[in-house]
């Protein structure tokens, strides 16, 4: 249970509310369950979240049924979060006896201020509009948007979320750990997130052990990566493509269409259609 307490504590914390239904499909149990895991919390939190009745809306637009993160709020469980706590079902307190040893290489990471992005995760569940300040890495500055966001998305180590951006009047990503301060904006029209053609329109990435390799470096490169008949396609959705290329260490290659500048024992067979589409994407930044 304790898993699933903190699963709790992370979700006023990250997105300010959390739903029963939610909370009992995440573990695979009942909704009675569910209520006691609730009732539970509440007794152990000095500031229990309180239920969204139903009647008229509230100023953050929560659904009945959802539990928001009260004024003043007190975590239950100390410590330092990060999001990955909301998709890593931690049993801290379940440890496997055994002496293997397994020791995780911890780089620096990319900190996101939870008080600084709490609106824009709720708008992205609740598909609403939001106000941002955000510090873009093309601009000294920081500055104010107005977006709609409708999916949260964990590539090349950072959280990002993507967004109708309503000055630019396009969808883009905004890093979560660049965002300044984010606020609900009651009111505001949401974008449907069908309007996203590059989320929804799905490209087939063809790797293949990259032909510098010997025979036998080619058949252990496949191998390693699960390829059958000397292939392994990977299906991404082409607003991620980027992303895909960048964790595999190809973007470089691919953008020159020159395998000398991949970094890896891999190379694309359909290199020229994703540089292609790598090319219109950006021209269309």
């Amino acid at each position: 249970m304790k898993a699933r307490l903190r699963h709790i504590d992370d979700r006023l914390i990250w997105f300010g509310f959390f739903r029963l239904a939610d909370h009992a499909a995440k573990f695979g149990i009942s909704d009675v369950q569910g209520k006691i895991d609730i009732k539970t919390y509440r007794n152990l939190s000095s500031t229990p979240p309180p239920e969204r009745k139903p009647g008229p809306a509230s100023s953050v637009a929560l659904p009945a049924g959802t539990y928001g993160r009260p004024e003043g709020f007190v975590p239950v469980f100390e410590g330092f979060r990060t999001l990955d706590d909301l998709w890593l079902t931690r049993l801290e307190d379940a440890r496997p006896e055994g002496t293997l040893s397994i020791e995780r290489l911890a780089r620096p990471a990319h900190h996101i201020d939870a008080d600084a992005v709490r609106a824009l995760l709720a708008a992205t569940e609740l598909r609403a509009s939001c106000r941002l300040s955000y510090q873009s890495m093309t601009s000294a500055e920081s500055s104010d948007r107005t977006v709609c966001p409708h999916a949260l998305v964990k590539a090349s180590g950072r959280y990002h979320v993507r967004a109708f951006d309503f000055s630019r009047k396009k969808f883009i990503d905004f890093s979560l750990s660049r965002v300044l301060s984010s606020t609900p904006l009651a009111g505001e029209p949401a974008v449907p997130a069908a309007l996203d053609e590059d989320w929804h329109t799905m490209i087939d990435v063809e790797f293949v052990p990259h032909p510098r390799l010997s025979a036998t470096q080619r058949s252990t490169t496949a191998k390693e990566f699960g390829m059958r008949d000397g292939t392994k396609t990977v299906t991404v959705r082409r607003a991620l493509l980027f992303y895909l290329l960048d964790e595999m260490r190809l973007l470089a290659g691919i953008r020159r269409l020159d395998e000398r500048l991949a970094d890896v024992p891999l190379w694309v067979r359909n290199a020229r259609r994703i540089a292609a589409e790598l090319e219109s994407m950006e021209s269309d930044s």
